[in-house]
């Protein structure tokens, strides 16, 4: 009886013990396609994404990645607009003035 008790409890141990992959995103936004202005300043190049739950106070009418697709894990042949659920950080060094964000986690929808 006593091995029935502890066989059972380790069975509960290893079927309780599952892990949770899911990422929840915090964000809902539309790749518009690639920044293909040709100006001087970093305030052009990259891609436009603009962010549908966007709560900054007078957000810019788009955000800038200074990345491509590929390295996102989209794929190049992929058509514009591209609706993604996605988590950013603003980019906090050189391109600060210019609405950059670095994406963290991405998927499309």
């Amino acid at each position: 009886m006593k091995y029935s008790i502890i066989a059972l409890c380790f069975c509960l141990v290893i079927t309780g013990c599952t892990k949770n992959n899911s990422i929840t995103y915090k964000n809902q936004g539309v790749i518009i396609g690639y920044d293909l202005r040709m100006c001087p300043s970093p305030a052009c190049g990259g891609i436009l994404i603009t962010i549908k739950n966007d709560t900054a106070t007078n957000p810019p009418p788009f955000y800038h990645i200074y990345t491509t697709l590929a390295q996102l894990g989209i794929s190049e042949t992929t058509k514009f607009p591209i609706n993604v659920n996605f988590n950013y950080l603003p980019d906090t060094g050189r391109y600060t003035d210019f609405n950059y964000i670095i994406i963290t986690q991405i998927k499309v929808n």
